[in-house]
């Protein structure tokens, strides 16, 4: 019985947690990131990403989705994704390469610009340059 509870306990605090994380990135705007920068002085980290773009995918799949690095965004960066293909961008940016990280600060200062797509070893030592 024990053994149940504990399952049930833990099957439904993975359900809540994976919840919880799809509704942070479905609903965080470039507007709501302005906001939680200039409150919490945390820079945000714009991911911009295209219709059919291997590296974007690869990025999400090999980088991106890694426990580690998803930890090291979440402490130190207020992430916003955005498609070049169908949403207009914010700080007068153009669409260019894609993937493409931008680093902008709570006075809405591009501090950085990362195009391309990146090892996990590479991309955390980028980021950690950026803290």
């Amino acid at each position: 019985m024990k053994t149940i509870l504990l399952v049930s306990f833990l099957f439904g605090s993975i359900l809540m947690i994976k919840e919880q994380s799809l509704l942070k990135t479905e609903t965080m705007t470039y507007e709501k990131a302005l906001a939680i920068s200039k409150q919490n002085n945390k820079p945000i980290m714009l991911k911009l990403t295209a219709n059919n773009c291997k590296f974007c995918l690869k990025m999400e799949n090999e980088v991106l989705s890694d426990i580690g690095v998803k930890s090291l965004l979440d402490e130190n960066f207020i992430t916003v994704s955005f498609n070049v293909d169908k949403e207009a961008l914010p700080l007068n940016l153009e669409k260019s390469i894609t993937p493409t990280f931008v680093f902008v600060d709570k006075n809405e200062k591009i501090t950085s610009k990362l195009p391309g797509s990146w090892s996990k070893k590479d991309f955390i030592e980028l980021l950690n340059n950026r803290i």
